[in-house]
């Protein structure tokens, strides 16, 4: 017997309409929804609605199935039978007020499957898990309850931790605030933090007994926000983050060192911040990005663009992450993410030519091919991106 499956009303508010069709629409059309499931895109082309919540608010009235879903217009959705499945899982458990894609525990820890930009994060979860906050990519409510108890439209929030707020409110009044693997690639172009603390600072005062939160944008704590963390403290995690990242890095050089002599250099870089300057850096036409499949899933995603350039990511079993860096063409930035110190020598074995490899405490471990390392070097110019144990 399958999965429960019930059908959604997916709600996006939109400001560029090429986005939404390149990467929320395109998945759904592929993804094989249920025959109810339906796409509500709230045009704010023109900027007729001042925030989110507003925007997802009408769009939830429109909706006509049981549970709602409020996404970005540039997620790309990986499977729509796992979406639906989530949407049965809060059917079936009232004490969840709100169900997402990804979230922090109380512990820091973040929770779900999804793909940042480039890099896979969070640790999986088959069933709910307790969070602290989810993210505001994809999160679900009943439409019972959204209609009865709306997303805030507050101009404080506007853009900004609508969903972190509705998490709060959830465990405020008793419900859980839960995160579930449901696969996603979030194709996003900016960071936008504008306002942010102004965002976080009220609902900690809303909140000032549930907090501090741990978010995926930093911690709510209370009406001071994290501007409360002093300098020296902020340092001394700046100086903790550097060692851990030199030590991983120290363990990569060595296993590169024990194939040979390595034909790349290994930086401290998050490639989620760089991927595209360095596809412009290296006069790339397309942008590839594979990961391994740690639990035997697989998963493909193209049609997506990235500055003008296309993109594509896929989840692999072993064997194909080695075929498709085999299988690299000229002209294509081929980037592996999600690996382990372990992997790195073999995949580098599977080609002749140059890579980087880089490693960042948020993103991971991964290996940069079809660049040469002296184009991309202003990247990683910085102190900041050589280890300290480089040898």
């Amino acid at each position: 017997m399958g999965e429960v499956r019930t059908p959604v009303s997916i709600v996006c508010v939109y400001n560029d309409p090429a986005v939404l069709e390149s990467c929320l629409a395109a998945s759904v059309k592929l993804g094989h929804p249920s025959r109810q499931t339906e796409v509500i895109a709230v045009d704010n082309v023109s900027g007729e609605f001042t925030s989110a919540g507003a925007a997802l608010n009408h769009g939830a009235r429109l909706a006509r199935n049981d549970v709602v879903v409020f996404v970005h217009q540039d997620v790309y959705l990986q499977s729509l039978p796992a979406l639906e499945a989530a949407a049965a899982t809060l059917l079936a458990q009232p004490a969840i007020g709100v169900l997402g894609a990804v979230g922090v525990s109380r512990r820091g820890e973040v929770i779900g499957a999804m793909r940042d930009r480039v890099v896979p994060l969070g640790r999986s979860t088959s069933v709910p898990a307790d969070v602290d906050s989810l993210d505001e990519v994809l999160f679900l409510v009943t439409r019972s309850q959204v209609l009865h108890e709306p997303i805030s439209e507050s101009p404080d929030l506007a853009w900004h931790a609508y969903a972190v707020e509705y998490c709060l409110r959830m465990r405020a009044s008793g419900r859980r605030a839960a995160a579930v693997d449901i696969p996603l690639t979030h194709n996003s172009m900016t960071t936008n933090l504008a306002r942010l603390d102004v965002a976080h600072r009220s609902v900690g005062r809303t909140y000032a007994g549930l907090v501090p939160v741990r978010t995926t944008c930093g911690i709510v704590a209370g009406e001071r926000g994290a501007a409360t963390t002093s300098w020296p403290a902020r340092r001394a995690r700046g100086a903790r983050t550097f060692w851990g990242e030199s030590v991983g890095a120290r363990r990569v050089i060595r296993t590169l060192r024990g194939g040979g002599t390595p034909r790349g250099q290994v930086v401290l870089a998050d490639i989620r911040l760089l991927v595209d300057d360095a596809a412009r850096l290296a006069g790339s036409s397309s942008i590839r990005v594979v990961d391994p499949s740690r639990d035997g899933a697989v998963a493909e995603a193209g049609g997506m663009e990235r500055n003008g350039l296309a993109f594509s990511v896929a989840t692999l079993r072993w064997p194909g992450v080695v075929a498709a860096v085999a299988a690299a063409t000229p002209g294509e930035l081929l980037l592996v993410t999600g690996l382990r110190a372990e992997e790195i020598a073999p995949l580098a074995a599977t080609t002749t030519g140059p890579y980087v490899v880089g490693l960042a405490r948020d993103a991971g471990l991964w290996l940069l091919f079809g660049a040469e390392p002296g184009a991309l070097a202003p990247l990683w110019s910085r102190p900041r991106n050589r280890a300290f144990f480089w040898l």
